[in-house]
């Protein structure tokens, strides 16, 4: 069983504290509020006081959101500008209970977190908090091979091209409107609590590219309102994700695809988005970008790919995070697009799905050829508004790799997959071998909703594709599910899905 996420976040700040005796750092209870960026516009939904600080409030079209910096304990009031009936701090688990006060909500927090502040029911006026622990080494101005945006101020960066071992930094306040651009590159850190602002650009592009890159960090920045994937580490190894504060609300935002890597790890980040939070997929590494200029869609390899060793994704930890998933798209995914002979050791764990308004929460979706493996979901509390837990197949899609191009995703003039036309070609396929998906594990997962959500695992023929999939301790409401029955689970083409207490 893994700690807490209350208890890992103990741990990190007395870690924090015992490292920086004895220098200049925040005092106990003390609270740092970011200044406010020139020209941006407040929320007009929230005004928030953290240790009797005013913190500025941003707005975006579906949310709004502030961040500050504290140590020790902050109490917290939240002005809302509409009546309060039912108010909800989110994740669940962290057991926050506001006092209500009018039109205002009272709490404290002891240590840096992320929260989502819902009041009845208004899933289109969250507030989002973020709690940031003390910085007490981060750069500044004129460092050497640091690259800094100082807070306060709007920049209209367009593309950072980033450099090996270099520091890009954004100050809290900062808002820093363009995109990242990292090939090749080695040693490098995107860090501090300011704001990488994609949310007014027209065009669609991923936001942040890191291609064929090695040991790169980033920590601590706000990133808004991509308008097509946000975070793309391809073909990467060594990359590290630390408490980021996705937030998005555009078409195919996922929060973080991870395309081909090695040796990769999200802990303690938070993600809303309008399409998937999570995904990993598999890609050819031809020396250009995975996507497609004109169309933002993976570039499929010749019919019948398998995919060489070197575009295998192997070892992806995400871990002691918070998603919600909007409108589209599923939370946590492997899948579609899986071009390669071997997708394994994933893991998702001690994670707080917070919303998932449709689509499942999990999911793996072998559209392709390989074997993915070795994949797991384990303690991950599930809370509010999903419909289906788990989506586990196997099959043949518009993203399959061997998909003919008047059907496929990339297509934009794409036939549809409904008539008769699509039906003749799943009967060809069926004919053929596809992938796999083994050894999946969900383990000490809850449900905690109101209603039982379904589930389903399907093979794409009677070979049964999809094998050895364990449910241990997977509970509904407290209760643990014995059987696929009691989990709403449909069963098809897949075989040794076992239920374990």
């Amino acid at each position: 069983m893994y700690p807490s996420k209350l208890s890992l976040l103990a741990v990190v700040l007395m870690g924090a504290a015992l490292s920086g005796f004895g220098e200049a750092m925040l005092a106990q209870g003390e609270v740092i509020a970011y200044p406010a960026p020139n020209g941006i516009e407040a929320s007009p939904d929230y005004q928030v006081q953290a240790g009797g600080k005013n913190i500025f409030v941003h707005k975006t079209p579906v949310l709004s959101f502030a961040a500050f910096e504290f140590r020790g304990e902050a109490e917290l009031v939240l002005t809302v500008n509409r009546p309060i009936k039912n108010p909800v701090i989110r994740p669940l688990a962290l057991g926050i209970k506001p006092t209500v006060e009018g039109n205002a909500l009272r709490f404290r927090v002891s240590h840096p977190c992320h929260l989502v502040v819902e009041v009845d029911d208004d899933l289109r006026r969250p507030l989002f908090l973020f709690a940031d622990g003390p910085e007490d080494n981060a750069p500044k101005p004129g460092d050497p091979n640091v690259r800094f945006f100082e807070g306060g101020k709007v920049y209209e960066a367009g593309t950072i091209q980033l450099k090996d071992h270099e520091t890009v930094y954004l100050a809290g306040g900062a808002v820093v409107r363009g995109i990242i651009r990292a090939k090749n590159v080695s040693g490098a850190r995107i860090l501090g609590p300011g704001i990488l602002d994609a949310s007014l650009r027209p065009d669609k592009a991923k936001m942040m590219e890191l291609n064929t890159c090695t040991n790169i960090e980033l920590n601590g920045p706000v990133v808004l309102g991509s308008f097509g994937w946000t975070i793309v580490p391809e073909f990467s190894e060594d990359i590290h994700l630390r408490n980021l504060k996705v937030l998005g609300w555009r078409d195919n935002d996922d929060g973080v695809d991870v395309v081909s890597c090695r040796r990769l790890t999200v802990d303690d980040c938070i993600f809303r988005t309008k399409d998937d939070c999570i995904s990993v997929k598999a890609l050819v590494n031809s020396g250009k970008s995975t996507v497609a200029v004109d169309n933002f869609e993976p570039v499929a390899p010749p019919l019948n790919f398998v995919g060489p060793s070197e575009s295998n994704m192997e070892d992806l930890r995400v871990r002691n995070s918070t998603f919600w998933s909007s409108l589209v798209g599923h939370a946590l995914t492997v899948g579609f697009e899986l071009r390669a002979a071997r997708i394994h050791g994933i893991s998702f764990e001690n994670c707080d799905i917070v919303k998932k308004e449709a689509g499942p929460a999990f999911s793996i979706d072998n559209a392709d050829f390989g074997a993915v493996e070795d994949v797991r979901f384990e303690n991950i509390r599930v809370e509010d508004g999903c419909d289906k837990l788990l989506m586990l197949q196997v099959g043949f899609f518009k993203y399959s790799g061997d998909c003919p191009f008047e059907f496929a995703r990339r297509n934009p003039a794409r036939k549809d997959t409904k008539g008769a036309e699509w039906t003749q070609l799943l009967n060809e396929k069926r004919a053929s071998k596809r992938g796999v998906i083994r050894n999946v594990l969900l383990k000490d997962i809850q449900i905690i909703g109101t209603r039982m959500p379904d589930s389903e695992i399907k093979g794409f023929t009677p070979a049964n594709e999809v094998s050895n999939v364990i449910f241990q301790n997977v509970t509904f409401q407290g209760k643990v599910l014995q059987s696929a029955a009691e989990a709403n689970l449909r069963i098809q083409n897949a075989t040794d899905i076992r239920f374990e207490k």
